[in-house]
């Protein structure tokens, strides 16, 4: 009877040690985010993707709790970065930030294009949108799309556009204009950034480019270069001065550089669904969305859908003037 009734005390000792154990593995498996987060920005640093990642990786940081570690690996109109994310090992802790032509333009571009934006990657959401803006230097003589064209036209082999890589919006939308006003001699410089197709076009390496407005908005309020329109549907908060494409004669390159957020293709639900809740919380926040407005972002607060439905709409778009201008990168 004795050995009986340590053997039962023993079993009782197992069984509670066993549901302990248990509760406790389960309880740190729901401890989510438990180490650092890795962000992949697909850009190099100094331009707009860089610049939005990192005022949101601030306070992802302070909703989570744990450090945001941003990594930029540009190349390839955002190719490399996805490539690299898409093939690295299985990891809950690690994200990439998208652009539109990552998820909708690159696929018409590429042959080999290195990741696949339906099977590689689970959407967790967007994060903002900006206006492309068209630009020329003060040297040019033109202040008008319209007047763009007619100088293209007086003057062959005279124009030349920077942009912040082949295959990218600015690239697109200006092959479109050329396309459309029938500019025969138009040459593209394709840089590895936003930051540094800037910087060619003020210290006089180019005449013009399209391309996003935050970077671009200091050299326009120094006077360092002169907008001629904005590609969003209406005009632009910070240049309310500067008329629209459509407005200038081209509603075709009517479109806004967005980004967002996505994780690897086995991530659980549960983390797409906390990541989700966390950055649509933070994009709603009011002194955020001032903090964003600063830089010429407007948030995109939504769910993992919209930003799937964003990217199927963007692809019928781009298809399109993909086939007009007659663009192509391999």
């Amino acid at each position: 009877m004795r050995a009986c009734s340590i053997l039962g005390r023993c079993l009782l000792l197992c069984c509670a040690w066993f549901a302990f154990a248990s509760g406790s593995l389960a309880q740190a498996q729901q401890v989510w985010p438990s180490r650092p987060i890795r962000i992949v920005v697909p850009y190099p640093a100094g331009g707009s993707t860089d610049i939005l990642t990192r005022l949101l990786g601030q306070r992802l940081s302070e909703s989570l709790g744990q450090p945001v570690l941003i990594e930029n690996r540009g190349g390839g109109n955002g190719g490399v970065g996805a490539s690299y994310f898409a093939k690295s090992a299985q990891d809950d802790h690690f994200f990439l930030v998208t652009s539109l032509p990552m998820m909708a333009v690159n696929i018409y571009l590429y042959t080999k294009l290195g990741y696949d934006p339906d099977a590689d990657f689970i959407p967790i959401g967007l994060m903002g949108h900006t206006p492309n803006v068209m630009v020329v230097s003060p040297a040019l003589p033109v202040t008008s799309m319209q007047g763009l064209a007619a100088y293209g036209k007086a003057n062959p082999g005279r124009l030349s556009y920077s942009s912040s890589g082949s295959g990218s919006a600015g690239h697109l939308l200006n092959e479109l204009f050329k396309s459309t006003v029938g500019i025969d001699q138009l040459l593209h410089v394709p840089y590895k950034g936003n930051a540094p197709a800037m910087q060619a076009l003020v210290a006089g390496d180019v005449q013009f480019t399209t391309d996003n407005l935050p970077q671009l908005l200091p050299q326009i309020r120094a006077g360092k270069l002169r907008p001629l329109a904005v590609t969003s549907p209406k005009r632009w908060f910070q240049l309310p001065e500067v008329p629209t494409v459509t407005e200038a004669g081209f509603p075709a390159m009517t479109t806004t550089a967005w980004f967002g957020l996505v994780a690897q293709a086995k991530t659980p639900p549960e983390v797409i669904a906390k990541m989700n809740a966390t950055l649509v919380s933070i994009l709603r926040n009011p002194d955020f969305t001032a903090k964003l407005a600063e830089f010429s972002f407007e948030p995109l607060p939504g769910t993992p859908e919209d930003m799937r439905a964003a990217a199927l709409r963007e692809r019928e778009k781009w298809k399109k003037v993909i086939e007009i201008s007659g663009a192509r990168v391999d």
